[in-house]
């Protein structure tokens, strides 16, 4: 496990606080850290975790040297309690309530090894209303010496009682120099890097996923559609439509991003502004004689209408995009 502060981009504000926090001895017995997935939330709590149970801290740093430092670096300190969500057969990733009531028999015992416990909740909006529930009574009145880091992608998600007991601590997306940096260290070339990191949303989580599942494959053919769209004859776009269709989910919806985005890049051309994808400029520039200021704000909308209507319903997928191509073919537009 990761421990050092050190090792944290981006999120100086957060990180800062913290330490400020530890130093003044007034860290509060629960936080929600909060924000996009991928940005340093774990890694931030895993942080503040270890000067909370080392044995020898200075001005908020774990010392790195103690039974108590060593332990949380191999995942086996006794006094670290780690809640994720666990499946249960074909349902989805839970954090139930059995978790919880472990959870709650932990911390009631005498730390072993620490002065404290420690509980990283991981996803904590995926907490059933019964676990919401009792880890709201364990919050109210918490037995010994403990300290809870939720974690969260989806503040709203969780109930506001449970919100309202803990200290929030907001995680900001990335910058695109971080971006680059991280995959940088991950092994990952510059040219894949700078292609990949607009399209993050400040998510290094995000970043490293698509590239590994072929993210500028998949923008470029978003690329080679908005390129073909202003002369796309109908037989074409119900084959493009039914070749959209039968992308999984998360990569039909991926495209549909990766066309708003190269979208928003033309509209940018268009006042004169940077472009967020700059290794794309030429190629966008020459498409600006096919496409209208005013033709773009309307593919922009059906994209944006695509994308809302593939995320919040079980709508057919290869009748939506080829409704989309549809009525973006518009020749009138």
């Amino acid at each position: 496990m990761e421990t050092s502060w050190e090792g944290i981009l981006g999120q100086e504000e957060a990180v800062g606080r913290l330490r400020r926090m530890l130093q003044e001895k007034r860290l509060p017995h629960a936080l929600l850290f909060y924000g996009p997935e991928g940005v340093g939330k774990r890694r931030t709590a895993q942080a503040l975790a270890a000067p909370l149970l080392c044995e020898n801290p200075v001005n908020g740093t774990a010392c790195g040297h103690c039974a108590g430092c060593r332990a949380l670096r191999d995942d086996t300190h006794p006094d670290f309690y780690l809640v994720e969500p666990e499946s249960s057969g074909r349902s989805a990733k839970s954090i139930k309530i059995e978790q919880i009531r472990e959870l709650e028999r932990e911390i009631g015992r005498v730390p072993k090894l620490a002065k404290r416990r420690v509980v990283l909740m991981e996803a904590a909006e995926r907490m059933n209303e019964a676990a919401e529930n009792s880890l709201l009574k364990t919050l109210e009145e918490p037995s010994g010496d403990v300290v809870f880091i939720l974690v969260t992608s989806a503040r709203q998600a969780l109930l506001d009682t449970i919100v309202s007991r803990c200290l929030l601590l907001p995680f900001a997306p990335l910058d695109d120099t971080v971006i680059l940096r991280l995959m940088k260290e991950k092994g990952i070339s510059d040219s894949e890097a700078q292609g990949i990191a607009p399209l993050a949303s400040g998510s290094i989580g995000r970043a490293l996923r698509l590239a590994g599942e072929g993210a500028l494959s998949l923008r470029r053919d978003a690329l080679d559609i908005l390129k073909r769209l202003p002369s796309m004859p109908a037989s074409e776009v119900w084959t493009e439509g039914e070749r959209l269709g039968k992308l999984p989910a998360e990569e039909l919806l991926d495209w549909v991003r990766y066309m708003r985005l190269l979208l928003r890049d033309m509209l940018a051309l268009y006042s004169g502004a940077a472009v967020s994808q700059k290794d794309l400029a030429e190629e966008l520039g020459g498409l600006l004689s096919g496409f209208s200021e005013e033709r773009i704000f309307y593919v922009m909308d059906l994209a944006k209408e695509l994308e809302k209507r593939l995320t919040g319903s079980n709508a057919n997928a290869r009748l939506q995009a080829e409704a989309f191509l549809l009525r973006a073919n518009n020749q009138n537009r």
